[in-house]
């Protein structure tokens, strides 16, 4: 039997940690890329498949590297911190992350690695093939070269001569220690070979390159197809600046040109460009990053001579708030049946994402909210909590005054309480958590400081009159800038307490005690190798359908993390399913693609000896998942397939007579 089969494949990222979480990178770097602050894009086909993968610099300490999927555009990415792992093996002293770029500069037919940053140009040799890159610290090509730019330098490599050989341009950025001004170009002639790089200064390469304000980030093209090079800036401010080479591909003239790039936003700055066909169309594409990290992609939709370039949102698309201050909180607020979510911001205000997708599969979009234009002053940290039980979600939030701003929902109009919570005050940046720790049926509040000490806990006495209670926590050690959350993430029935820290890890105390009488057990192995950049904030709801509450982590720089549960027992299933299945069901596995756990979900509508099988495209059995009896209900299982080969596999369900099949992809 022949299936002819068109399958579209959006790759996943993801890592398991310690068998307790699953980190799914696809939900909020939705084409597979992260992004940090400072973001530096270059586009290079790196293993020569065909398609452009992509080397991203950022204000962090390593460069990242993403493989491109072999789809059409827009095209995804999947991570592979492998490439670049012998640069950083040995720590980031002495190395850059800042401007990363890739070029043969030996002639030896594969692209090699330099990075510009604090300490100059550093080279970085690719000794492995056009097919497999692995890089070694080169030798000194640079040496004399990095006595005159500083540390912040922009590297771009171009044959501006036609010589054969590269020479190299530098953009001249803020130099910490000193160095040559701001804004200006260096150029530096190739006088040795294409072999054998020597780049001595020149300064009539530049010549006519005016001083475009503080930070030059130069990119080499042929924008206009005639067959020599244009130079497109970035800096630190709103706009490019555009020359067109009105000269020969030996001889350049450069002719500043305001209209080509015209229609590119004047909203974000410090504007770090790359060049290149993104979508393989022929023509040159712009990819630009910014301050905030967000990849800007503008399409060439005219032609190879007369270039035309329109914004395309969906390619790199990265959830994230487009600022610093970003935290977390999960819930139903739009009544959908699914989870949707609000960050705080460094300016005071809250941005809401909903959730456009299902209760098994979130996509969040930032919309505008009737709480969009409320604002706390700086650093606000919202949680959605149902304060007065009247059905819907009011929002709760901290600033960096150590106030609890409470605003009211009233048929979606937001007002202010002034009174509730109008006595609190520990001091600096409060951050809010509600949960009912006495049992009492009414939500008690925590709230995180600034300073550890000044942690406080308060009791809801019914009619949400809070008071400070010091003995609810005994034991718990809460850090500086400590982000607390209250959430049964082990389904016990209890709260647990789960602590992000200013140092992008998390602390965590199960309560092991009882509802009304909690005891906390210090358990930070439960999220054992979890970190981010800085500002852990994490939040928790069920966001895949299987009744376990998964991670969301808001971090500092304004990106966001999703985490599966893998974890949690499901001692609550029974009364969630208490009611029987309407149908026989074979639902889609979640994640697919996966890699290498995914989880299946079905339901039977009566009794009966069940199997749940999995084969390969040949029809050959590879597992078997379910082989029993099973009563009338709702059930999921979790494949791991680490043992397997990526591909195509089919999992098939028999009951009771009924039989249906599905098919999943693995991908490593």
């Amino acid at each position: 039997m022949k299936k002819f089969l068109l399958l579209i494949v959006f790759f996943i990222s993801s890592n398991l940690f310690a068998q307790n979480w699953l980190y799914v990178d696809s939900v909020f770097n939705v084409s597979g890329v992260s992004v940090g602050n400072f973001s530096a894009p270059y586009f290079a086909d790196l293993n020569n498949d065909g398609y452009l993968d992509l080397i991203l610099g950022s204000i962090g300490d390593e460069a990242e590297f993403f493989w491109s999927n072999p789809q059409p555009f827009p095209t995804t990415f999947v991570k592979d911190n492998s490439v670049l792992e012998n640069i950083y093996a040995g720590g980031i002293a002495g190395t850059n992350a800042d401007y990363p770029t890739l070029v043969d500069l030996d002639g030896d037919g594969d692209l090699d690695l330099i990075i510009g940053g604090y300490n100059g140009l550093l080279y970085y040799e690719n000794v492995g093939t056009i097919y497999s890159p692995q890089f070694e610290t080169g030798d000194t090509i640079f040496v004399d070269v990095n006595l005159l730019i500083g540390t912040d330098p922009k590297p771009a490599f171009v044959d501006i001569d036609d010589d054969g050989d590269f020479d190299l341009f530098v953009g001249i950025g803020e130099s910490i220690l000193g160095g040559p001004e701001a804004g200006i170009t260096m150029g530096f002639r190739n006088t040795g070979t294409s072999t054998n790089p020597v780049f001595t200064l020149d300064n009539s390469l530049v010549t006519g390159i005016s001083d475009i304000g503080l930070n030059a980030y130069p990119a080499f093209a042929d924008i206009d197809g005639d067959s020599d090079y244009d130079l497109l800036f970035g800096r630190d401010l709103q706009t490019l600046v555009y020359y067109r080479n009105t000269g020969t591909k030996q001889s350049p003239v450069w002719t500043i040109n305001a209209t080509v790039f015209g229609g590119v936003e004047s909203n974000t700055y410090w504007k770090q460009p790359a060049l290149a066909d993104i979508d393989n169309d022929g023509d040159i594409d712009l990819v630009y990053g910014t301050s905030n990290g967000i990849l800007y992609t503008y399409r060439n939709t005219g032609t190879t001579t007369a270039p035309a370039f329109q914004y395309y949102p969906d390619y790199l698309k990265v959830i994230k708030i487009n600022a610093s201050g970003g935290t977390a909180s999960l819930a139903d607020f739009d009544g959908d049946g699914d989870n949707d979510l609000i960050s705080g911001n460094w300016d005071g205000k809250f941005i809401y994402f909903i959730n456009d997708g299902t209760p098994e599969v979130p996509v969040f979009k930032q919309v505008s909210a009737p709480f969009s234009n409320i604002d706390v002053g700086s650093y606000s940290t919202p949680v959605f909590v149902d304060i007065d039980n009247d059905g819907d979600y009011d929002i709760v939030s901290g600033a960096m005054d150590g106030k609890v701003y409470l605003y009211i929902n009233n048929n979606g109009t937001f007002t202010q309480n002034t009174t509730m919570f109008g006595t609190i005050d520990i001091g600096w940046q409060s951050i809010p958590s509600f949960a009912d720790l006495n049992g009492d049926g009414h939500l008690d509040l925590l709230v995180g400081a600034e300073s550890g000490s000044q942690t406080k806990f308060y009791l809801n006495d019914g009619n949400n009159v809070f008071t400070e209670n010091t003995t609810m926590f005994t034991g718990v050690t809460f850090p500086n800038y400590g982000r607390p959350t209250l959430a049964d993430i082990d389904n016990d029935d209890d709260f647990d307490l789960i602590i992000g820290d200013n140092w992008g890890s998390i602390k965590f105390y199960r309560n092991n005690g009882t509802v009304s009488s909690p005891q906390w057990v210090r358990e930070d192995s439960l999220f054992a190798g979890i970190t981010v950049e800085q500002g852990t904030y994490p939040a928790f709801a069920d966001l895949d359908g299987d009744f376990r509450k998964d991670m969301v982590i808001g971090e500092y720089n304004g990106n966001f993390h999703f985490y599966k549960n893998l974890f949690s027992p499901l001692t609550d299933v029974k009364d969630q399913f208490s009611e029987l299945p309407l149908s026989f069901i074979l639902n889609q596995n979640y994640p697919n693609p996966f890699n290498p756990v995914t989880t299946i979900r079905f339901q039977l509508t009566e009794s009966g000896y069940t199997t749940l099988k999995v084969y390969d495209i040949l029809g050959k059995e590879i597992t078997v998942l379910v082989n029993e009896y099973k009563t009338a209900g709702s059930y999921q299982v979790y494949f791991d397939a680490k043992q397997l080969s990526s591909g195509t596999y089919f999992y098939t369900l028999q009951s009771s007579g009924q039989s249906t099949t599905k098919r999943m992809m693995l991908i490593k």
